[in-house]
């Protein structure tokens, strides 16, 4: 048995990929988990999601069998999510099998304003009295053998305060735990002359894409 799994959002479960491509997920976004398995016999796997204060934000069971390929779930969880890294776990008869972090990101502008410290505030925050579900599964940190989550805690509630600068640098933090910039481009001439100019990238937006662009009608009714 080998199983990759995947958090993200927009899943489109014909093509089997997440529409959101830059995986960027919010406190307000509905994460779906998602777990790709190796052909193998029926089984029964249980998946957790523990949020980044050690909170066990919920637990289920999916059956899988010898013909699936795919698995997923979108688990109804209270908002907001409480940002920073979470982790998801895939676990057979309550032993490891798998393992992913996702970010959950903080938010540094709110309906295109700057976060204020009162109004906003809930927003990091996390659920109302840190439960995510309508059952609780704090019992269940015993049999992840999760470490004490006060200091974590704690933690999540100094982020929870920021704002400003300070919340900026929250949020570069995050994302440069998670992400590497892999390259960078010019839309204009620049004086650095290994920065490549955007319509030679092939990653660039701005790359030309021939199959998209339409020219004049021609003589042949073609416009193309």
């Amino acid at each position: 048995m080998c199983v990759v799994g995947q958090v993200g959002t927009d899943w489109d479960p014909k093509e089997r990929i997440f529409r959101n491509f830059g995986g960027v997920i919010g406190p307000l976004d509905e994460p779906v988990a998602v777990q790709k398995w190796a052909r193998g016999p029926n089984l029964t796997a249980t998946i957790v999601w523990i949020d980044p204060a050690k909170v066990v934000a919920t637990s289920y069971d999916i059956s899988v069998d010898m013909e699936a390929e795919y698995t997923q779930y979108k688990p109804p969880l209270q908002h907001p999510l409480r940002p920073g890294a979470w982790t998801v776990r895939v676990l057979r008869m309550w032993e490891p099998v798998a393992e992913t972090r996702f970010l959950v990101m903080p938010l540094a502008y709110k309906d295109r304003q700057p976060l204020r410290k009162e109004e906003d505030r809930w927003v990091h925050s996390g659920p109302p009295g840190n439960q995510y579900m309508e059952q609780s599964f704090h019992k269940l940190r015993q049999v992840l053998k999760l470490p004490s989550g006060d200091s974590a805690m704690e933690q999540a509630r100094r982020h929870a305060l920021l704002q400003g600068r300070a919340l900026e640098d929250w949020v570069d933090d995050s994302i440069g735990a998670f992400w590497v910039t892999g390259d960078v481009c010019s839309t204009a001439t620049s004086p650095c002359a290994s920065l490549t100019l955007c319509p030679k990238s092939s990653w660039s937006s701005l790359s030309p894409d021939p199959k998209a662009e339409l020219g004049p009608v021609k003589s042949n009714g073609r416009i193309r």
